[in-house]
């Protein structure tokens, strides 16, 4: 199957293909941010949910899922997602006896590709409705009045409101960044949690706003905004979240913690 947009051509491959997987290595885009070596100033995991996909039993019958799959941020590479999707098209006319085969098949290939252990839980429609989608905690600074013109990074807006200290929950819907290999928007939802001296909120949402023409990976854009609330407000702990929306039947999710317990990851 080929699909056209405008004079491109992408082959949608349906008997299963491991070799589509394209791995980034982390390393190149850790570099930018200074981080070398293997002690991260972080810690935190990615949570990846594929919506659309599809298999056969052995009588031939389609089954279908969404799977979510837990990545190590220790992991060596990251995988393109567009790739990841191709990936998982190339399963819709392939059998497994049972879904532990089958889980067992994506978790060698994805932990091979990503260079790390991941693992992969598939949940049925009942489920997904079943847990529902949930209130975001924290709150949000979304109607505080900003100025802004220059939506390139700028992290000079990261600034502390006086000697005073807070532990907050803030978060914000109106973030976007660029996918650097189709130069789509990318739309998620930003959750900043810290105790420290008191982050300026219009600060925070000026900074987070101000990514809006900028192109990265969310892995790394996460540890960047990760980076530098770190080395601009130098708070006790924090943690930062990215929870993407789904594009072409994925969503990507980054957290990044220091001090603070890992969140549980919510829809």
């Amino acid at each position: 199957m080929v699909s056209r947009l405008g004079s491109e051509q992408t082959e949608y491959v349906n008997s299963y293909q491991p070799s589509l997987l394209e791995k980034i290595p982390r390393k190149k885009q850790r570099g930018r941010l200074g981080l070398k070596g293997k002690k991260l100033p972080f810690g935190g995991y990615d949570v990846w949910n594929a919506y659309e996909f599809t298999w056969l039993n052995p009588k031939g019958k389609p089954e279908v899922a969404l799977v979510q799959l837990k990545i190590p941020l220790v992991s060596v590479n990251i995988v393109e997602s567009k790739s990841l999707k191709l990936y998982f098209c190339s399963f819709s006319k392939t059998s497994f006896k049972n879904q532990t085969e089958l889980i067992g098949v994506l978790e060698t290939d994805l932990t091979k590709a990503f260079g790390g252990a991941v693992s992969v839980i598939l949940k049925n429609s009942d489920q997904v409705s079943r847990e529902g989608v949930n209130a975001q905690e924290g709150k949000s600074i979304d109607d505080l009045d900003i100025d802004i013109s220059e939506y390139q990074i700028e992290s000079e807006h990261l600034v502390l409101e006086g000697e005073s200290s807070a532990s907050e929950m803030l978060y914000t819907d109106l973030f976007m960044s660029l996918c650097p290999i189709t130069g789509q928007p990318d739309y998620a939802t930003v959750s900043i949690n810290y105790s420290g001296k008191r982050i300026s909120q219009k600060g925070l949402l000026l900074y987070l706003v101000s990514y809006r023409d900028h192109a990265d990976f969310a892995e790394q854009t996460c540890e960047r905004i990760f980076i530098d609330i770190l080395e601009k407000c130098n708070p006790g702990s924090l943690a930062v979240g990215l929870q993407f929306s789904r594009r072409g039947g994925i969503d990507i999710n980054a957290y990044r913690t220091r001090g603070i317990k890992e969140p549980k990851f919510i829809r």
